[in-house]
C-alpha cells in the first residue's frame, strides 16, 4: 500500500515532447515549489522511475509516447503503480479514447490543448482523491453494435471494400452495403472514409 505521507508531492511527468514536459514541470514548480518533480520520456523510463523506493503521489502520462500501447500499457502501469493515480495528458481529444481510458480506471484525462488554469485544476482534482472527467467524456454516447456490425466496422477500419468484406465474411455485396449504410447512420458520418476513421477511434487503431 502506498504511503502518501512518505511520498508527499513526489510527481512523475512522463511525456516525450520536451517543451511540453518542461512546460508542465514549470507550471507545477512555479505554483507549488514544494513539489518534487521527476521526468520521463518513454515507458521504459517510467518503469525505471516507479521501480524506485520512493512512491509517486501522481503520474502524469502521455498516451502516445515511445513504448506505450494504449489501454494495455495503462493497465500494466496501474498494476505496477498500485494506488498512485494516473492522469492522462494527451493530444488525442476523441471522446471514444477518453472514454476507454476512464473505463480502464485512470484518475483523469486532460487535453494538451488545455490552458494552464485547466491543467492545474485537473491536477489539483486528482491530488485531492477525485476523478477529473473532461466535458468530452460527459457528452460521449457509446456505440452499441452487434457481432456482425463489429466485424464490418473492423473491416472498414482496415480500408476494405464491400467486395472484400463480403468475401471475408461470406456475405453478399448487397448485404454488406446495407450493413455499411446502417453503420454510417449509427456513427453519424457521411461516407466510408469518415466511417473508417471513426472505426479506428472506436477500435483503438493507430
Amino acid at each position: 500500500m502506498v504511503n502518501f505521507y512518505d511520498c508527499s508531492m513526489h510527481i512523475l511527468v512522463a511525456d516525450d515532447h520536451g517543451l511540453f514536459r518542461e512546460g508542465i514541470c514549470s507550471l507545477l514548480t512555479e505554483r507549488h515549489p514544494e513539489y518534487d518533480i521527476q521526468c520521463a520520456s518513454s515507458l521504459s523510463e517510467v518503469e525505471s522511475a516507479i521501480a524506485g523506493e520512493r512512491p509517486f503521489r501522481l503520474l502524469l502520462l502521455d498516451l502516445n509516447m515511445p513504448g506505450m500501447h494504449g489501454i494495455e500499457s495503462i493497465l500494466w502501469l496501474q498494476n505496477r503503480c498500485g494506488e498512485t493515480p494516473i492522469l492522462i495528458v494527451s493530444a488525442d481529444e476523441t471522446p471514444a479514447t477518453i472514454h476507454r481510458c476512464l473505463e480502464a480506471g485512470v484518475a483523469g484525462y486532460l487535453s494538451k490543448s488545455a490552458d494552464s488554469q485547466t491543467m492545474q485544476r485537473a491536477i489539483d482534482t486528482v491530488l485531492s482523491g477525485q476523478r477529473y472527467i473532461p466535458e468530452q467524456a460527459l457528452e460521449y454516447r457509446p456505440i452499441r453494435l452487434n457481432h456482425r456490425q463489429q466485424q464490418i466496422l473492423r473491416c472498414l477500419a482496415e480500408g476494405k471494400s464491400n467486395r472484400e468484406i463480403a468475401a471475408e465474411l461470406h456475405l453478399s455485396e448487397g448485404t454488406v452495403k446495407q450493413y455499411v449504410s446502417r453503420l454510417l447512420t449509427e456513427l453519424d458520418v457521411d461516407n466510408r472514409i469518415q466511417a473508417g476513421n471513426r472505426a479506428k477511434e472506436l477500435l483503438g487503431f493507430n
